[in-house]
């Protein structure tokens, strides 16, 4: 199974990590891990500056982690990605699970008046 993550911190993608194989066909002819390679490999070569960003490639694993402030360009690259490997797991479910984790730099304070 594909095991993709990606984290939100203050409404901006930080970091997007894919590993496993599908598992879906035999080596070489795996169509949803070919479709996933397509969409992270295709991000990567989109993104303005990858010097803002840590990139992992290998067998199996691909990793992107922003290490400066993601801007507009970029971050439309990255939503464009999950929006593409969401509608891969749609279809494959099966073979393929999307986690998103949210955070905050700063806690919101709310005043709350009883």
């Amino acid at each position: 199974m594909i095991k993709i993550s990606y984290k939100i911190v203050d409404d901006k993608i930080v970091n997007l990590h894919s590993t496993g194989h599908a598992g879906y066909a035999e080596h070489g002819e795996d169509i949803v891990c070919s479709a996933v390679s397509a969409v992270l490999i295709g991000g990567l070569t989109n993104l303005s500056s990858e010097k803002n960003f840590k990139i992992l490639v290998k067998k199996g694993e691909v990793e992107i982690t922003a290490l400066n402030e993601v801007n507009e360009h970029d971050q439309i690259v990255l939503e464009t990605m999950i929006v593409q490997l969401r509608k891969i797991e749609e279809s494959y479910s099966k073979f393929m699970r999307i986690t998103m984790i949210k955070e905050w730099k700063e806690k919101e304070k709310y005043d709350i008046k009883l």
